[in-house]
């Protein structure tokens, strides 16, 4: 009998052709398998009993990196076939409306690891080895099905080894196969003029890291500017190279051995190191092994492991090494060589690249582990172009903007919710460049066609515009918007299939739908409704954008706001314009509040980079901790407005950290004490709106939950109350996130009608 099988999941890509045909050539079947769109089609004919234990087979085994959602039979005419063979790539099947699954960028794997290191094989020291189970994908990929001419690897004919391996062998139908007598090679070019290529290259470039110099090394998704975490001279040129003061660096080490010889790991944290995604992960530094420069005030380092053949060379010749993004601050990843050689920095040494060409810009992504789970904190390379799959499927295709800091665009079809990797802040037009380009390629290689559109609430917002673009070239007067916080509560609805939960969302700017900036909020969500249950009361900022980067200007307004007369040098032209109204906003910001605790305990004053004030809050907290230091006793006082909304009072509590200041109050003390008085807070507002709602379910989310010592206190109080407490996981809570959230909401309004 002859059946066709159509199987649907991770199947290209991952070596999936090579594995069914073992699997058919093991069994004594014969037929043919193909790529068609983004599944795969077998077409296998053979005795029952065979084609019975094949099917079971189909079903319960796959190779590594692919993953089978499930496997469709139809029987077909009984034809007989020479063998079993994989075929050439059809269409997508007519009336197929299912988007199909693409694997990340994976990284090396074992074998090729091993075949890296063996002077004995002919690949020996390749860097941009890979096979079937590993190497570049989403990077490079043009379209679907996933064959070599729809890859940037179209430029590189195969040598005859090459295309012999790729007819039998692991490196069977491996669209990447290549090696340094067929595929891209490494080259190198100097600040002083020299060009080489492959060993030469290498050696020149290890030299250059080994004497303290920086480098631009051309990676999977852009390229990374390295040195080494042990020079500070090189630390330090690398700062002026990126024109990054004090935000700390990710460091790229040889071995899981060697990130254990300075960081705390744990099991679970050791797994995600190793996962297929290679993230940066955050881990606990508990040995001062690298030069200050590198990681600044942080508790933490941002550890990761090599994902490619250089990579893994250079950091065994060199030791561990500094592997950031290539770029300058605020604008995005470097992935085109011209560019790169277009840097006439005196702080960018030599660069080590090749001519495959980047199609898709991913920077590395960055997760940790929180009460034993992976939380992402930057979902990028590794990671997309993976859905998340929802509870049910959405009426009609969404395309959600998200915002505009840590931008990241969401398309959803169906079950999936494809969300895109991080471009960055939307202010740069280079991010913004990348971002309608990464839309138009992602629509492009799933077949997807929004025919509803959904942004943030803001009305200034560059994402906000590009759907209103979208919707008026759908027809549609404007898109649906959803607010902020809202969004931030519905992504771990979305995550987590819950249908109501109270949304704890704190973070530093959302726009209100009373036209104030939010951002210390509860919110009693249901289905794609929300009601504001709690918050913190207002305060009048000043300084537009200002207010995110000056935390002095912004205690002050704190000041004023709690009856000072005097503050820091700039208090008279704060309370003038806050007198008169000039550039000032009402804000119920968590971020804000925290910016203002840091400088008004005199722990830091400017946000250099994002967060540096409430990280630095944090640090002081835990300093606290360490040396069982009890906290200062600050209190949150509670009142009801009109409506019945439960307010944080910020001006009392303001009041609370001026007069702990004046009284010379220890700094680390009252750093927990205000982490202890926003958990109690949190806590006692969630028990109040249970009282009256009978919610059980806690959503936190926001940018602020990056606070692990505020995330831990508020998560175990709500979880000893008996509350069901719910965390971003597989999107950030951060800004990066919303986008899942805004496709949710839309959805579940679609379905309302």
């Amino acid at each position: 009998m002859t059946v066709l099988f159509t199987v649907f999941g991770i199947v290209q890509g991952v070596g999936y052709r090579p594995f069914v045909a073992g699997l058919a050539e093991e069994a004594g079947i014969s037929g043919f398998v193909r790529n068609c769109g983004g599944i795969v089609e077998i077409t296998a004919s053979g005795e029952e009993v065979r084609l019975q234990r094949f099917s079971e087979r189909l079903r319960s085994e796959t190779p590594e990196g692919a993953f089978v959602l499930r496997v469709e039979e139809k029987t077909l005419e009984d034809e007989p076939f020479d063998g079993f063979r994989i075929a050439e790539s059809g269409e997508k099947p007519a009336g197929l409306t299912e988007t199909p699954l693409i694997p990340p960028d994976l990284p090396m794997c074992g074998e090729c690891a091993r075949e890296l290191a063996d002077p004995e094989n002919r690949r020996y020291r390749y860097p941009f080895i890979s096979c079937a189970s590993c190497g570049p994908r989403y990077s490079i990929i043009t379209g679907l099905p996933y064959d070599r001419p729809q890859t940037t690897m179209r430029d590189f004919p195969m040598c005859d080894a090459c295309a012999d391996e790729y007819r039998q062998g692991r490196r069977r139908h491996a669209q990447t196969i290549s090696c340094r007598d067929c595929g891209p090679q490494l080259l190198y070019r100097g600040a002083d003029g020299v060009e080489c290529e492959r060993e030469e290259a290498l050696r020149l470039g290890s030299e250059l890291l080994k004497k303290g110099k920086v480098l631009a090394l051309k990676g999977v998704g852009g390229y990374q500017f390295a040195c080494s975490p042990l020079l500070p001279e090189a630390v330090e040129r690398l700062r002026l190279l990126k024109g990054r003061e004090k935000k700390p660096f990710a460091v790229m080490f040889p071995s899981a051995a060697s990130v254990q010889e300075c960081c705390e790991v744990s099991p679970e944290e050791e797994k995600l190191l190793n996962s297929a995604a290679r993230p940066i992960v955050l881990l606990r530094r508990k040995t001062e092994l690298f030069c200050p420069g590198v990681s600044g005030d942080s508790r933490f380092i941002g550890a990761f492991l090599p994902y490619t053949g250089l990579h893994q060379i250079l950091t065994q010749e060199c030791g561990p090494l500094i592997a950031t993004s290539a770029n300058l601050t605020t604008e995005p990843i470097l992935v085109r060589d011209a560019d790169v050689f277009a840097m006439k920095s005196p702080h960018l040494d030599g660069v080590l690249y090749n001519t495959r060409e980047i199609l898709n810009p991913l920077d590395d992504s960055v997760a940790r582990v929180f009460r034993g789970m992976p939380q992402m904190i930057r979902r990028s390379r590794g990671y997309v172009p993976l859905p998340i799959i929802l509870d049910r499927p959405a009426p009609r295709p969404v395309f959600a903007a998200g915002g505009d800091l840590k931008s990241c665009f969401c398309l959803l079809s169906g079950e999936n919710a494809y969300l895109s990797q991080y471009f960055g802040d939307l202010e740069s037009y280079g991010v913004r460049k990348n971002y309608r380009e990464g839309l138009s390629h992602m629509e492009r290689v799933f077949g997807i066609a929004p025919a509803v559109i959904a942004c943030d609430l803001h009305p200034g917002y560059f994402s906000s515009a590009l759907a209103g673009e979208e919707a008026k070239r759908l027809g549609s007067e404007q898109p649906v918007f959803v607010q902020h916080h809202h969004a931030h509560a519905a992504s771990v609805m979305a995550e987590h299939r819950l249908q109501s939960c109270l949304g704890v969302v704190y973070d530093g700017t959302g726009y209100g739908t009373d036209g104030t900036i939010w951002g210390g909020e509860f919110l009693l969500c249901r289905g794609a409704s929300f009601e504001r249950k709690g918050c913190l009361s207002r305060v009048t900022l000043c300084g537009g954008d200002a207010a995110a980067k000056n935390a002095v200007q912004t205690a002050d307004c704190y000041r004023i706001s709690s009856g000072k007369k005097s503050g820091s040098p700039v208090f008279p032209l704060v309370s003038a314009a806050v007198a008169g109204g000039v550039g000032t906003f009402e804000s119920s910001s968590m971020g804000r509040l925290f910016d203002a605790a840091a400088a008004i305990l005199g722990i830091r004053e400017q946000n250099g980079y994002e967060g540096e004030c409430p990280i630095a809050l944090e640090n002081a907290a835990a300093s606290a901790l360490a040396e069982q230091k009890q906290p200062y006793p600050f209190h949150f006082r509670l009142n009801r407005d009109e409506n019945g909304c439960i307010r944080a009072d910020q001006t009392d509590f303001a009041r609370q950290l001026l007069e702990a200041a004046e009284a010379g109050a220890d700094r680390e003390a009252a750093a927990l004490g205000f982490h202890r008085a926003v958990a109690a807070m949190t806590e006692e507002i969630c028990l109040a709106v249970r009282r009256e709602t009978g919610e059980n379910h806690i959503a936190l989310s926001g940018g602020v939950f990056a606070n692990l010592i505020l995330l831990s206190d508020c998560f175990d109080r709500l979880q000893k109350d008996g509350f069901e407490v719910y965390t971003n996981q597989i999107v950030p809570s951060n800004d990066g996130g919303i986008s899942l959230g805004q496709a949710w909401v839309c959805a579940r309004l679609m379905e309302n009608g």
